[in-house]
């Protein structure tokens, strides 16, 4: 069994690589925080869809063309980034963070992951 440093990074590098080498699905592991990550990336539509395959994987099926190409990590542990909930629209909209305009931020927080 393999151990992650970064479980939620390591979803993206496994959608991502997968996509890459022209794969049609990719399991994840099984965990809320994953599951949460999944339906944002349906209802965005990096992806087409995912289900539960047993008690410790999710099986995701790609979209036939890649469009997860580059990731980000904008606040690590040793360096955060912290933004009041008020200000993050306006930082969304003013393209403070360089991101492509097709990009998507994740929000991790106490009360749950929100997308832009």
């Amino acid at each position: 069994m393999m151990v992650f440093n970064d479980s939620i990074f390591d979803v993206f590098t496994r959608i991502r690589n997968a996509n890459l080498v022209g794969h049609n699905t990719v399991r994840v592991p099984l965990t809320l925080t994953t599951k949460s990550i999944l339906n944002i990336l349906v209802h965005h539509g990096f992806i087409k869809n995912f289900s539960q395959i047993n008690n410790r994987e999710f099986l995701v099926t790609l979209k036939s063309k890649s469009v997860l190409r580059k990731l980000k990590r904008l606040s690590r542990p040793g360096c955060r980034l912290y933004v009041f909930a008020q200000n993050f629209p306006q930082i969304l909209r003013s393209g403070q963070l360089g991101l492509a305009p097709r990009a998507i931020i994740f929000l991790f927080t106490s009360k749950g992951i929100f997308s832009d």
